[in-house]
């Protein structure tokens, strides 16, 4: 129906040799507060993911200038915590003026736990002493109405594969799962997202929220697709019946691999999606193939000039 353009000069957020981001960029989310723009995103350095930040004031917006911080602003912990191998992950939202930031920690405690980290600027964090506030990965937040909604992925049952699970919260900190099942389920046998579904990103729209979600038939954590949801309360979902609606790219493409984090805003009248894009080495045929040693993670973006996005506002129940 609609037909996104990647931007020409792709990736946006490349990985630079002698950075904090010299192996990989992956992971975005964009927030803006006040005058200005931000875009969380990892970093992979020395076998550590850590979080930076690029910035651009909103009047100057093209969505690909980028002022990039010259060193992380959320750092693995130290021997014992949460988060003392990887923080990866981010997901913002503005609460009370103050930034909160959840993130993916991974360390000998689990394999993901989801932290949390608050800044008054959104540039200088502060993580949270009671950390993790989630046991899971690849958070997604929204604020609406009072409350946090925190979206995660955990296994399936069968321990292959993942599904986005929903926890609330009042005050940011303290949550609790909504429901015990996933609001994102697997498809049917057969379907594009019949094996896993992750890396949630909303944004909402005359008074609909849309949801991004990567998935895939077959791996666990590989998705070569992504697709959409729509809500009207941010807990039940309807999968959009043209799923999906973005790919991976064509051979030999620098995102040729798998896409995650697909994170979409409307600015101006046009729809911006910076997205993960994995490729290089055998990564079209296998999953994380040649991992660091021609295959890596790199941040694009994309554009949509539609007059909505999939679904019309009033179709949405």
């Amino acid at each position: 129906m609609w037909s996104w353009s990647r931007y020409k000069g792709n990736p946006v957020f490349p990985a630079v040799q002698g950075t904090w981001m010299e192996a990989q960029t992956a992971n975005p989310d964009y927030l803006r507060r006040g005058d200005t723009v931000f875009m969380y995103f990892r970093g992979q350095r020395d076998g550590h993911d850590r979080i930076g930040v690029a910035t651009v004031p909103a009047s100057r917006f093209d969505g690909v200038t980028w002022q990039i911080s010259e060193a992380p602003i959320v750092d693995v912990g130290g021997p014992g915590s949460w988060d003392e191998n990887h923080a990866l992950d981010p997901a913002t939202v503005l609460f009370n003026g103050k930034v909160f930031l959840y993130y993916t920690g991974v360390s000998p405690k689990a394999d993901r736990a989801i932290c949390l980290a608050t800044s008054n600027d959104g540039v200088h964090f502060q993580k949270y002493e009671k950390n993790p506030v989630v046991v899971g990965g690849a958070p997604e937040v929204a604020y609406h109405n009072g409350v946090f909604y925190l979206y995660f992925w955990k296994k399936k049952p069968s321990g292959t594969g993942y599904q986005i699970h929903l926890a609330s919260s009042m005050d940011g900190y303290n949550f609790a799962d909504v429901s015990p099942d996933p609001v994102i389920p697997v498809g049917p046998e057969g379907s594009w997202d019949s094996h896993t579904t992750e890396t949630p990103r909303i944004f909402s729209e005359g008074g609909v929220f849309y949801m991004m979600y990567c998935a895939s038939d077959r791996h666990n954590d590989y998705p070569p697709d992504a697709g959409l949801a729509t809500s009207r309360d941010l807990i039940h979902w309807t999968k959009y019946p043209g799923n999906p609606i973005f790919s991976r790219g064509h051979e030999g493409a620098w995102d040729e691999g798998a896409i995650w984090f697909t994170t979409v805003e409307k600015i101006n009248g046009r729809y911006y999606m910076w997205y993960e894009g994995y490729g290089g080495g055998t990564s079209r045929t296998k999953p994380y193939g040649s991992y660091l040693k021609g295959g890596k993670s790199q941040v694009g973006m994309a554009t949509l000039d539609a007059p909505y996005f999939y679904v019309k506002p009033a179709d949405v129940q």
